[in-house]
């Protein structure tokens, strides 16, 4: 008589014609010894039951058992063994940083379900705002000191009127999607996580927004930190005062603003400047910029996850990885437009609080590739 994880037993029965006989079996378990460590430590689940944590011995009997391993910040192990009454069996699990795995996994760059091309990008440090002396400065562009930790992905091009209509029904261009509210674009991003089995960012309900997530590596508007280090500093030695540099003349193919052709439907144009468009061109129509984003300048200004706001940094205080609150009567809008003519309006540090919707506001979408690695605990 055999069951798996018991020790088998038998017995030699000889009957006579026609005789009944009751037998009875009394398995013993087949225990192993397993010793298992966990390499830098974690959490030691068997069969769901926590058994210890970093490491244990512990008796099972020799059938199949189910292990798995847990760490905060590490990826999880999940491994099945069978133990054995004739030696110890030994498991080393050595586990990965989940940044890592994911970073071993995922590509530099991927093309979503709506049709969005994202690029990976892993940033730095980045000094936000303009000073008082800097030409073209207003009041509300405040300087910040801030460190950009985590790696995340940002979308090449702003999101067509195409790929929106994905989500809306219905088709479009490929010209950026315009009069657009904050909230339909947050409602896109959560459209797009849930199609993606991704942790949605936002939470919605009703049309107004309760809260975000800023651990969930769902799709979300870029924080406004990261739309500055993108436009200002990714690919280039050092930070600059416009998407192409610190001059101010506007360099040729630099994108879709306000040239000769918006000259009286744009208040301000750019003379002797022709990108070959009165208002909206088709995305990445123009050279890529030094981060290899595409309309970082011109074609449609860009909300932002932070909702706006002015208050003032204290004191000298680096942030990190901030994601500004989502929640207010205004959201941010960063970047210029074939409207913007101006040296204020074409600097990348150019900030407004906007509600409603524009005929030059669109979207850039983007997300974290782990939204927790910046935050680590054992």
């Amino acid at each position: 008589y055999a069951i798996s994880g018991y020790v088998t037993e038998s017995q030699i029965v000889t009957l006579k014609a026609g005789e009944i006989r009751r037998l009875s079996f009394r398995l013993q378990p087949d225990l192993g010894v397993v010793d298992i460590r966990v390499k830098p430590g974690g959490k030691i689940f068997v069969d769901g039951k926590k058994v210890g944590d970093d490491a244990v011995k512990i008796k099972r009997t020799s059938r199949p058992h189910r292990l798995l391993i847990k760490r905060a910040g590490y990826r999880s192990v999940e491994r099945k063994f069978t133990p054995s009454s004739k030696h110890t069996t030994i498991l080393y699990i050595e586990l990965e940083i989940e940044l890592q795995a994911r970073l071993r996994e995922t590509p530099e760059t991927y093309t979503n379900s709506a049709g969005v091309r994202l690029t990976r990008f892993k940033p730095s440090s980045i000094i936000m705002g303009a000073p008082r002396h800097e030409k073209g400065q207003r009041a509300n562009e405040i300087v910040r000191n801030v460190y950009l930790k985590k790696i995340f992905y940002a979308s090449l091009h702003e999101v067509t009127e195409a790929q929106f209509g994905k989500f809306r029904g219905g088709g479009g261009s490929d010209h950026p999607v315009v009069n657009v509210s904050w909230i339909d674009a947050a409602l896109f991003c959560n459209w797009l996580s849930r199609k993606e089995k991704l942790e949605p960012f936002y939470n919605i309900k009703n049309g107004k927004l309760l809260a975000s997530n800023p651990t969930a590596d769902g799709y979300r508007l870029l924080t406004e930190a990261e739309w500055e280090w993108l436009a200002r500093r990714a690919g280039k030695d050092r930070q600059t005062h416009f998407t192409w540099g610190n001059k101010s003349v506007v360099p040729k193919g630099a994108g879709n603003i306000a040239d000769e052709h918006a000259n009286g439907i744009a208040r301000y144009y750019v003379p002797n400047y022709n990108d070959g468009y009165e208002r909206l061109a088709p995305v990445g129509n123009y050279p890529a910029e030094p981060s290899g984003l595409f309309d970082l300048t011109g074609n449609a200004r860009e909300w932002v996850h932070d909702a706006y706001s002015i208050a003032l940094p204290v004191g000298n205080t680096v942030a990190e990885d901030p994601v500004g609150s989502a929640l207010g009567n205004s959201h941010t809008v960063k970047g210029s437009s074939w409207k913007s003519g101006t040296r204020t309006t074409l600097r990348a540090a150019y900030r407004e609080g906007v509600s409603g919707t524009r005929d030059d506001i669109g979207f850039r979408i983007g997300r974290y590739l782990y939204a927790k690695d910046g935050n680590q605990k054992n």
